[in-house]
C-alpha cells in the first residue's frame, strides 16, 4: 500500500474510532510500526492528528458555516432550480446515495419517476421528505442510515453509518460542498466528509451539486478530489473561477451551469 493510501486509511480510522493504536494499524496493514509512526508524524504535521503515547487521536475542527436553518433559507430559488435539473438526470437510476446538505435536499421534490428508485441517505430531512411525499408512482423508497445523530445539522454519522454504506452499491451519489477549488470538493467537518467519501467509494458515478457561491471557497475537510467527480451541476449567479474550470476540463468532467 502506498503512503498516500496508508495515511488516508489511518486518518479515517482515527476519526471513526476516536483514536488509533500504532501496533494495531501496523498489524492490520502488514507494515512496520516505524512506517506507521512516520505516517502519523506527517498527518500530525498537517494538523489532522495529535500524537499520544502509542498512537494518535483526531484533531476535530469545524469550519465556520451558517446554521442549518439559515442555510436552508439561503438561495432557495436557486436550489430548487438545481434540484429540478438533477432530478431529471436521476430518472433512470435504481439506487441513489444522497448526502446531507440543503442543496442536495432540493432534489427530493423532483424524484417523481416511473422507475423503482431506492434512495439511501444519512439526512433526516431527505428521508422525511421522501417518506411523507405522495409520489404518483409510489415506487420511491428510502433507507435512512442509523448512527450517531447530529441534531444541529440533521444527519447521522460515525462507524455505524460507514459500515452500512459499505454494504450497498449505488448507480450514483449526489454530494454537496462548502467549498470547491481546483483540487476538488470540501466540507465543514470530518464527520460529514468521511460519510460522503464512503458514499463516493460505493457508487458508480459521482455528481457534485453546488451553487456557484461555493466555487473558490475553502473548507477544512476535502471529501472528494477532482478526479473522483464525474458531473458537476451549478448555477450562473457567480462565474466559476478560470483555474477551477481548467481543472474540470483537464479531468474531463462534465459541467452544467443551469440558467
Amino acid at each position: 500500500m502506498l503512503s498516500d493510501a496508508r495515511q488516508k486509511f489511518i486518518k479515517e480510522k482515527a476519526f471513526l474510532n476516536g483514536e488509533i493504536i500504532i501496533s494495531d494499524v501496523a498489524h492490520e496493514l502488514d507494515v512496520s510500526t516505524e512506517t506507521i509512526r512516520r505516517d502519523i508524524n506527517i498527518l500530525a504535521g498537517m494538523g489532522v492528528l495529535e500524537k499520544v503515547h502509542g498512537g494518535a487521536v483526531p484533531v476535530r475542527v469545524n469550519s465556520h458555516e451558517n446554521k442549518y436553518s439559515e442555510r436552508k433559507a439561503t438561495n432557495e430559488p436557486i436550489k430548487r432550480k438545481l434540484g429540478a435539473f438533477v432530478g431529471k438526470q436521476l430518472k433512470n437510476c435504481n439506487t441513489i446515495f444522497l448526502s446531507a446538505g440543503t442543496t442536495v435536499e432540493s432534489i427530493t421534490a423532483f424524484l417523481n419517476s416511473g422507475e423503482n428508485i431506492a434512495v439511501i441517505t444519512n439526512s433526516l430531512p431527505i428521508a422525511e421528505t421522501i417518506g411523507n411525499a405522495s409520489f404518483d408512482n409510489k415506487r420511491t423508497s428510502v433507507l435512512l442510515i442509523g448512527g450517531k445523530f447530529n441534531a444541529e445539522e440533521h444527519y447521522t454519522y460515525g462507524s455505524e453509518v460507514v459500515s452500512t454504506i459499505r454494504k450497498y452499491h449505488a448507480d450514483v451519489v449526489v454530494i454537496s460542498a462548502v467549498g470547491v477549488d481546483e483540487q476538488g470538493a470540501m466540507c465543514a467537518s470530518s464527520d460529514e466528509g468521511i460519510i460522503m467519501s464512503e458514499m463516493i467509494n460505493s457508487s458508480a458515478k459521482v455528481i457534485l451539486l453546488a451553487d456557484s457561491s461555493k466555487f473558490g471557497k475553502k473548507a477544512v475537510f476535502r471529501h472528494c478530489p477532482m478526479d473522483k467527480i464525474d458531473y458537476i451541476v451549478t448555477d450562473n449567479s457567480n462565474p466559476v473561477p478560470e483555474k477551477i474550470l481548467k481543472a474540470i476540463k483537464k479531468k474531463n468532467i462534465t459541467i452544467d451551469i443551469v440558467k
